[in-house]
């Protein structure tokens, strides 16, 4: 059975401004840790670094693009980042955001709310 998991992307126009998008990934029924049932398995992604960054609560940036191409995931406390349209999204723990607004004009912003914000991020990721 084939089924997708639907994330979310930032990214940059031709014109280089950015917006949030959904992002779809497919997933495919195997028997990825036998003898558990089959679970949805997406296919793997090269990856050349991996890192974690906590973020103080109070925490806000100035408009700028995302230093690397990677994916952000969302462990504890929450992010909000900005397009420069003036779209924001909210993130919390469990949400995953693909930042691909790494040129282009100034991109993107986080704030913190509540506790200390952790995030693990994945960079050189492709997709």
């Amino acid at each position: 059975m084939e089924s997708l998991l639907t994330d979310e992307r930032l990214y940059c126009d031709t014109a280089g401004e950015p917006h949030f998008a959904h992002l779809q990934i497919g997933l495919s029924t195997r028997h990825f840790a036998p003898p558990a049932l089959p679970l949805g398995v997406s296919e793997l992604t090269p990856v050349s670094r991996c890192g974690f960054l906590r973020v103080p609560a109070g925490f806000s940036g100035d408009l700028h693009p995302s230093p690397l191409h990677r994916w952000i995931f969302i462990l504890n406390g929450e992010m909000e980042f900005e397009a420069s349209d003036g779209e924001r999204r909210r993130y919390v723990p469990g949400n995953a955001l693909l930042l691909e607004d790494t040129t282009g004009k100034k991109d993107s912003t986080a704030g913190c709310w509540g506790p200390p914000t952790r995030f693990s991020r994945l960079s050189s990721c492709e997709l």
